[in-house]
Parts: structure tokens; C-alpha cells; sequence
């Protein structure tokens, strides 16, 4: 019967595709969810990594990873913004960002407000706030501070502004 060299034709090649996965999941890089420096969910628009003498590390955003190379300049190598149109990385030096934009994309889960006993909300201290959006050309930028605010600002003047912090 024919049966059984497909049968086992079948489990081969159930075993090779489970093999190649094992390998793939063992081999792939590893990419966080969370930001190695605040601890929220890493957005895939505003994904920012800096590469350091000891690894990389991942950060939800342009802001929070530029207070980390801030606090740990000796240890960075070089930086990765996340282009917000394409997804795609740039180096984080010749992006263009949107800085004070209207949509916050970190702190959307966890608002950062503190309640007075008036029962009236106000914004205290947040690493990734002003909003940073990288950017690879500066007619992106300014499309989107069009439509969402903000100021146009380079790498180095959004290092400058954070460094006050």
C-alpha cells in the first residue's frame, strides 16, 4: 500500500519544519516588550536602541533613551531611532524629531497624574515626556508636527532639552 511511505513522508517533514522552528525561536534575536529603563510596553513606532559596550538596550522611546545615554554616556556606542512612518531604524544622530506633539504614546496606559485631595488631576515628573518622534526626513517631521504640534528639533538639541531633566 501507499499509505504508509506517506505516512512517513508526513512525520519527516513534520519533523523538519518543527526542527527549523526550534532553531529559528533559538537563533533569532530577542527583542524586549518592555523598556529596559521605565518598564512600559515598547511601541514599534517609537521603538529607540542604543548599543552599548555591554549590549543593547531597548527603550519605548527617543526621550527615555536619551535620559539613559544622558546618565551612561561612557557606555554608548550608537544609537537607533525608529523612523514613525516606515518602522524602520535610523541612526538616531540625522534623525529629525517632533518634540511636545499631542499624542503621548508611552504614557497612554499609565497616564502620568498624580491626584490632589481636590480630586484635580496635574502632571508630575515622566522620563518620556516631552513626547519625542524620530523621523527621517524633515519634511516627515514637519507633517506631523503639522497635524499633531510640537517643535522640529535635531538629535542634539533634544539631548540639550532633556538635559535639563
Amino acid at each position: 500500500m501507499k499509505v504508509k511511505p506517506v505516512l512517513i513522508t508526513l512525520i519527516a517533514l513534520a519533523a523538519l519544519v518543527g526542527g527549523a522552528l526550534l532553531v529559528y525561536r533559538w537563533e533569532a534575536p530577542r527583542r524586549p516588550e518592555l523598556c529596559q529603563v521605565c518598564d512600559r510596553v515598547i511601541s514599534k513606532q517609537t521603538a529607540f536602541r542604543v548599543d552599548t559596550s555591554s549590549g543593547a538596550v531597548h527603550a519605548c522611546c527617543p526621550a527615555c533613551a536619551m535620559h539613559y545615554m544622558l546618565h551612561h554616556p561612557d557606555a554608548v556606542q550608537k544609537a537607533w531611532a525608529t523612523d514613525f512612518n516606515s518602522g524602520r531604524p535610523i541612526p538616531a544622530a540625522s534623525a529629525y524629531y517632533d518634540e511636545g506633539g499631542d499624542v503621548q504614546y508611552c504614557t497612554r496606559l499609565k497616564p502620568p497624574v498624580e491626584r490632589a485631595a481636590e480630586g484635580v488631576s496635574r502632571r508630575v515628573y515622566d522620563r518620556c515626556l516631552p513626547t519625542l518622534v524620530a523621523f527621517s526626513t524633515r519634511e516627515q517631521a514637519d507633517a506631523y508636527r503639522q497635524q499633531h504640534g510640537g517643535r522640529i528639533v535635531s538629535y542634539d538639541e533634544a539631548l540639550a532639552g532633556l538635559k535639563g531633566q
